[in-house]
């Protein structure tokens, strides 16, 4: 398992499920068996193809979903055993940026009352001028200006709404933050603006981040560890400059190498691309779920599911390829794609 000397863990997550009911007898699974700590301090980046279940476990991580299986464990403590006083005071500690800037506000509500709602439900003590002194600092804190609080929010653009959306989880102080792909509906320009507040927030406030994104460029930035799902599993988790210089399972290699190069002089001819649909996760394939769409499978990636495991330090993957040892493992890969490029060169 995971081994990070001298580090707190803040989130530990075991064995946890999150299954919708779709049918009768019919269950989609969002989330499944999936076992994994975020360690105080640290920012988890969290990535995969869209409908992979990023999202589901951000929710479930805050009880926004009730997991269906397994624990959730915020600093020791279950939180799916929470009566509702006790999950008031757990919403203080863990808040949450929502995906959509234009979605997550309420049209009704001024700025203003948007970031002080929370305020005035954690902080009862807190007088009014007081009240408004902090929402004009949070304002302030994310780049805004103090008479931003008596706008709505159809008067601000995608970048400043999503500033909105950070002021309003920071109103708590709280020590975790869930960043639900805060950056895909704003502008290149103003992405870097937002990513770069994050990070800067982080380094002042000692904040915990789970950033989830299908951004692998971007998730590089940011992130001390990377975490990659497929299908509502967790396939490969290791720290953020081993996975890009080192990915060992063959959907994260697919991922990496379908990051955009911003030159035109570079070919893209021989990089790993993946092919076929992502299967339904109502009716998941048999074995390692990734066997429909990986071209290293063998047999028995279509019988039995792969656990994750260590293969080295601080670095997990989930493949039937390395069962036998990471060398062996290397080697098996090598050995399939030079058996690939003969096969291309008779075709050719």
């Amino acid at each position: 398992m995971e081994n990070r000397e001298n580090k707190e863990v803040l989130v530990e997550v075991k064995n946890m499920d999150k299954f919708f009911r779709v049918g009768k007898n019919q269950n989609l699974k969002a989330c499944e068996d999936i076992s994994i700590n975020i360690y105080k301090g640290e920012t988890l980046g969290l990535v995969g193809e869209s409908g992979c279940g990023k999202t589901t476990f951000g929710r479930t991580l805050i009880k926004l979903y009730d997991p269906t299986n397994g624990t959730i464990k915020y600093k020791g403590i279950d939180i799916t055993k929470l009566d509702r006083s006790q999950l008031k005071k757990f919403r203080k500690q863990a808040q949450m940026i929502f995906q959509d800037p234009y979605a997550s506000l309420d049209p009704r509500m001024t700025i203003g009352d948007i970031i002080s709602e929370g305020i005035r439900v954690h902080f009862k003590d807190m007088k009014e001028k007081e009240i408004q002194a902090k929402v004009s600092d949070l304002l302030q804190t994310v780049g805004l200006n103090a008479e931003h609080g008596a706008r709505f929010p159809h008067e601000l653009s995608g970048g400043q709404r999503q500033r909105i959306g950070i002021a309003r989880a920071l109103a708590v102080e709280p020590e975790f933050i869930i960043c639900d792909e805060p950056i895909s509906a704003l502008d290149v320009s103003i992405q870097a603006q937002v990513v770069n507040l994050l990070i800067e927030l982080q380094n002042t406030r000692k904040l915990t981040y789970l950033f989830i994104s299908h951004d692998l460029s971007m998730v590089s930035h940011i992130s001390d560890r990377v975490g990659v799902m497929y299908l509502g599993s967790m396939v490969e988790v290791a720290k953020s400059e081993r996975i890009y210089a080192s990915a060992y399972h063959p959907y994260t290699q697919a991922l990496i190498s379908a990051i955009p190069i911003p030159d035109p002089d570079v070919s893209t001819a021989g990089y790993e691309k993946l092919e076929g649909e992502i299967p339904s996760p109502i009716n998941a394939p048999v074995g390692c779920k990734f066997n429909t769409r990986c071209k290293y499978a063998m047999d028995i990636c279509k019988k039995e599911r792969p656990s994750l495991v260590e293969l080295e330090p601080n670095h997990l993957c989930a493949c039937h390829l390395y069962d036998q040892g990471l060398e062996e493992g290397i080697e098996k890969i090598e050995r399939i794609k030079k058996e690939l490029e003969k096969k291309e060169e008779i075709i050719l």
